[in-house]
């Protein structure tokens, strides 16, 4: 009997074989194959739960994504620093994504962090513990801060009430605050991200109010993005209004990222691209013949990475050797060995 831990120990020679391998190409040599990834829920990440991916999926992903909120008080910071989640994921070969998300939860209610309480430096002792930690851990990883803030769910900063035209403008803020006091640190290991959704809510198609909120408006800036990235999701017909106040659609891989690829290519041309949350469902489609189309519409916009979201959470979007064996397969062939290239990505 073959060990299931195989995968795992898999992961292992490739974590050590990655530095001495140039990247490989696409069967047409026309570009560099992206790198596969997977976002998972959950806090800590250990080396148990990763070894259980690799085995559920039979691959080594490149690229693990995971979600850290802040603490309810500004002067919490020691222990906050995820040393062991990252160590784990780098130790199987992959490269560390963390969101890091400004926000916590009291009375089971999602609370944003004010944005006063950032730009006044009441956070300071939080994130000058966390960029010093960052610092000290030397190896390269990327930091998602604040993603899909064009949707309202994610009211960065400000109430959901307060969610306008002045969100974009305390968006950027935000965000070169804290770039800036992790460079202060000397945390020049950290790879920024600026990672909207793919579509923005509201927009114009039902609000005309809403032309404010565009991608475009929230950018940092160069100085402050190393990195930039999208989510986006197929719901095929698993959603209606009657059970979950709207009717969903099958949609393909590009009608989804069209638009938002075409604008973050516009706002910076010539940063890495990645798509960091996607999946699609079954129902209501072919998801197989979904996946292979993402992978020619990547290979075609030349999109740097993708990450699936390999969760069962509202639905079940993970994929498995065992039902998806083409997809895994197509996904191993098509994908290429990450942690040298993030040491290239010049922060």
């Amino acid at each position: 009997m073959v060990s299931r831990r195989l995968p795992f120990l898999i992961c292992i020679f490739f974590s050590i074989l990655t530095p001495l391998l140039p990247c490989a190409a696409w069967s047409d040599g026309m570009s560099v194959p992206p790198i596969f990834g997977v976002a998972l829920d959950g806090y800590p990440i250990t080396g148990e739960r990763l070894e259980q991916i690799q085995e559920q999926m039979g691959l080594c992903p490149g690229v693990v994504l995971f979600f850290l909120q802040w603490p309810p008080l500004p002067n919490q910071g020691e222990g906050y620093f995820p040393k062991e989640s990252l160590n784990a994921i780098w130790n199987t070969g992959a490269i560390p994504c963390l969101t890091w998300e400004p926000m916590y939860y009291r009375d089971g209610q999602e609370r944003m962090v004010p944005y006063q309480a950032v730009l006044t430096g009441d956070y300071d002792p939080y994130i000058d513990e966390f960029a010093s930690q960052a610092a000290l851990w030397e190896k390269p990883f990327m930091i998602r801060f604040a993603h899909e803030m064009n949707i309202q769910r994610y009211h960065w900063g400000t109430t959901g009430q307060q969610y306008g035209p002045e969100s974009t403008t305390i968006y950027r803020k935000m965000f070169r605050y804290v770039v800036k006091k992790f460079r202060e640190a000397g945390a020049k290991n950290v790879r920024w991200v600026f990672c909207p959704n793919a579509e923005s809510v509201p927009n114009t198609t039902y609000d005309p109010s809403a032309s404010w909120n565009r991608i475009e408006r929230y950018y940092p800036g160069d100085p402050y993005v190393d990195i930039l990235g999208v989510d986006g999701y197929n719901w095929g017909n698993s959603r209606t209004k009657e059970r979950d106040g709207w009717d969903s659609q099958w949609n393909d891989f590009t009608t989804i990222f069209a638009e938002s690829f075409t604008r973050l290519k516009a706002i910076a041309p010539e940063k890495p691209l990645f798509i960091f949350e996607t999946a699609s469902v079954r129902q209501g489609g072919d998801r197989e013949l979904w996946i292979k189309r993402a992978f020619e519409a990547i290979r075609d916009r030349h999109i740097d990475g993708l990450i699936w979201f390999q969760v069962h959470k509202v639905q079940d979007w993970r994929l498995t050797a065992e039902k998806d064996a083409a997809d895994i397969d197509r996904i191993r062939i098509h994908t290429s060995f990450p942690q040298q290239w993030i040491k290239e990505v010049t922060p």
